[in-house]
Parts: structure tokens; C-alpha cells; sequence
């Protein structure tokens, strides 16, 4: 069973646990919202959209192969 402390009684790196693992549940929950919206012109998931487009088009897309590390494909 765990104990339920007040943020006084945490520690200095029990506190940075907890922010960090608050931090990425909001992240996760904006692209949650992000990926929700239809993709409309002047949303953000057109404008990455038309990037992502723009980027394959000027053949700056580079395929990856499964097992390879990222840092291999720039190399």
C-alpha cells in the first residue's frame, strides 16, 4: 500500500519526479487535442501538415529502416 505525502513532506527529487511526470501527462494530452482536430486550413495540424508535404517534396524526408539508430541516418 502506498503512503500519500503533502508536498511539504517530498523530497527535493521526489518533487521533480512528480513535475516531470505532470509535465509529460500535459503533453501528452495537448497532441491528444492536436490530433483530435479535423485538419483545416490555419490549425496547427495543417501548418505541420504542409511542412511534412513541403519536406517530401524537396526530397528532405530520409527513409528509416527499422533497428538503425536515429543518429546513423545523419551520419
Amino acid at each position: 500500500m502506498q503512503t500519500q505525502l503533502s508536498l511539504k513532506e517530498m523530497t527535493t527529487e521526489e518533487l521533480r519526479v512528480l513535475i516531470a511526470a505532470i509535465q509529460d501527462e500535459l503533453d501528452d494530452r495537448k497532441w491528444d487535442e492536436l490530433l483530435a482536430q479535423p485538419v483545416v486550413p490555419g490549425t496547427a495540424m495543417w501548418e505541420i501538415e504542409q511542412r511534412a508535404k513541403a519536406d517530401i517534396l524537396a526530397d528532405r524526408v530520409k527513409e528509416w529502416k527499422p533497428g538503425k539508430l536515429i543518429l546513423d541516418r545523419y551520419s
